[in-house]
């Protein structure tokens, strides 16, 4: 990996992590918007059959999969910001298309739906990889679990208010104003970015070789566990969300706010834990956070009540932030560990990521057509445990 560093313009006082993660925020501000409600919508849609929007979401992240390397490519000659901003419009595109559902077009819904897609195809291949490069080497390398902590209570004391001013808008103005805020706060996203340090990377795998790499004895231990991440995580990111709605019998504020007090409690655990992570380590609090965050998922399985879902949700989030924090900055470390192989590392995790996505959405179908959707809860409390292969990679052969 070559790399070149640009001026910063007049902003140059600036350290790079926090223009970087101004970026984020904002997106991620648009993101929470629209996010916990996208998988109810597509449930609505479908005529709340889960085994539809299941389907969806898998040709949405397999779609994505051939594209990666190719992406890779690309952001090798144009550079990290800019192909940051082709995926930050590619993610306009999908607000775009899908206001337009939402307000009536006359415009086939399923080719609407196929744009959307293509929208965020594209913001899944040309933003994420880049992103995490930017931000592995942007972390200071002796605080990494502490400022990883700190930007993602951050994340979450922003995100807060999100899901309830979400829904509110929802119940008074439809859907189609959620995707109109959340299309114009990505675009905002995009002012940070003209003032991030400019760096050119080269990815030296070949198109097929990729693909051998991942499952190759060197990859192999971090694609099996980005394989887990990947396919528990979708599992709360599409399949909790229907669950809420179903339990509230489709009132849209009360699923916000339960997902605004969930964040709160995930914000005062990530500020706690973050801090700790770097006294000590990482790997033991991963392997100890996965059975907690895996028996989390089992809590959720046997939710029936409302007092169910907050008791398993505490339970759940306090889970989720002793596994995804030592995750995360064991995969950090990883990453710019990899030296001029930073990219390559990050582009395959991504692909992990998705295949893992892809996969468990397929099992879920006739999972989740056999048995209840608290099922899925169950396969998610299975898989969780695999992240544990992080531990083992090894950046050098």
């Amino acid at each position: 990996m070559s790399i070149q560093t640009a001026h910063r313009r007049s902003f140059a006082h600036l350290s790079a992590l926090p223009t970087l993660a101004s970026n984020r925020m904002i997106g991620f501000i648009g993101s929470s918007m629209v996010g916990v409600f996208l998988p109810i919508f597509i449930f609505e849609f479908f005529g709340l059959s889960l085994p539809f929007v299941l389907a969806w979401f898998a040709v949405n992240f397999a779609f994505k999969i051939p594209f990666y390397v190719l992406a890779a490519k690309i952001f090798s000659r144009i550079g990290l910001v800019a192909s940051m901003m082709i995926g930050t419009l590619g993610l306009t595109i999908f607000y775009w298309m899908f206001f337009m559902l939402d307000h009536g077009s006359s415009i086939n819904p399923f080719i609407l739906m196929a744009f959307g897609i293509f929208g965020l195809m594209l913001d899944g291949v040309f933003y994420w990889s880049p992103y995490h490069i930017d931000f592995a080497k942007f972390l200071d390398p002796h605080h990494r679990g502490k400022q990883i902590g700190v930007y993602y209570g951050l994340q979450e004391a922003v995100g807060i208010l999100a899901p309830m001013i979400a829904a509110f808008i929802l119940i008074h103005f439809g859907y189609e104003m959620n995707f109109l805020i959340g299309l114009i706060l990505t675009i905002a996203s995009i002012v940070p970015l003209f003032f991030v340090p400019k760096y050119t990377v080269t990815y030296e795998f070949g198109y097929f070789e990729s693909f051998r790499k991942l499952f190759s004895k060197k990859y192999r231990s971090m694609a099996f566990s980005m394989i887990a991440l990947g396919a528990e995580n979708i599992v709360g990111v599409i399949v909790w969300p229907i669950f809420l709605f179903s339990i509230f019998n489709g009132n849209y504020l009360e699923v916000g706010f339960v997902t605004a007090i969930i964040v709160v409690i995930s914000m005062i655990f990530e500020l706690i834990i973050g801090r700790k992570i770097d006294q000590l380590t990482a790997r033991k609090m991963l392997k100890f956070g996965s059975w907690i965050y895996a028996l989390g998922w089992i809590a959720k399985g046997f939710v029936q009540t409302i007092a169910g879902v907050f008791a398993a949700s505490t339970f759940h989030s306090f889970g989720s932030i002793m596994m995804r924090m030592p995750l995360d900055t064991i995969s950090f470390q990883q990453a710019a560990d990899s030296g001029h192989y930073i990219d390559e590392f990050t582009v395959l995790r991504e692909m992990a990521i998705g295949i893992g996505r892809v996969a468990i959405l397929v099992l879920l179908i006739p999972v989740t057509m056999k048995f209840s959707i608290g099922s899925a809860f169950f396969v998610a409390a299975i898989v969780s445990l695999g992240v544990n292969w992080l531990a083992r990679y090894k950046t050098q052969e």
